[in-house]
C-alpha cells in the first residue's frame, strides 16, 4: 500500500471546511520515524493536507509549494487530527492540524496547490 493510500484511509469524516482523520497505531510511517518513539512525519502531515484539499475541491490536487510550516506538537499513534482549511487572499491555503477534542494545534502549514495531472 502506498503512503498516499494509507493517508486517505485515515479519513473519518467532514464538517464543512474541517476534515477528520484517525492515525492508527499501525500506520506504516511510524515504523521508521522513530523506532521506540513514533511520531507522524511532517511529510505525512502535509499529505493529509493534500488529501483534505482534494476532498474539498472534489478533484485530485497536489501541493506545489509549502510557503510556511510550523510544528507545535507531535502527532502520536492513535491520534485524531482535525484539519481546518482557510483560503488566504494570496491564493494559498492555511491548513491547521489540531486535536478535535482539546483544540490544541499540532501544526500550521501554508500551501499552494495545483490540479494533479
Amino acid at each position: 500500500m502506498s503512503l498516499e493510500t494509507a493517508l486517505k484511509n485515515c479519513f473519518t469524516g467532514r464538517q464543512e471546511n474541517r476534515f477528520l482523520y484517525l492515525i492508527p497505531p499501525g500506520f506504516p510511517a511510524f515504523e521508521g520515524h522513530f523506532p521506540g518513539n513514533p511520531l507522524l512525519p511532517a511529510v505525512c502531515q502535509t499529505g493529509l493536507c493534500a488529501d483534505a484539499l482534494s476532498r474539498q475541491a472534489g478533484k485530485p490536487l497536489e501541493i506545489s509549494a509549502v510557503a510556511r510550516a510550523k510544528f507545535m506538537r507531535p502527532v502520536l499513534p492513535g491520534a485524531q487530527v482535525q484539519i481546518t482549511l482557510t483560503t488566504r487572499p494570496d491564493g494559498k491555503t492555511l491548513c491547521e492540524l489540531a486535536d478535535p477534542e482539546s483544540g490544541q494545534k499540532f501544526s500550521q502549514i501554508i500551501v499552494q496547490v495545483k490540479e494533479r495531472v
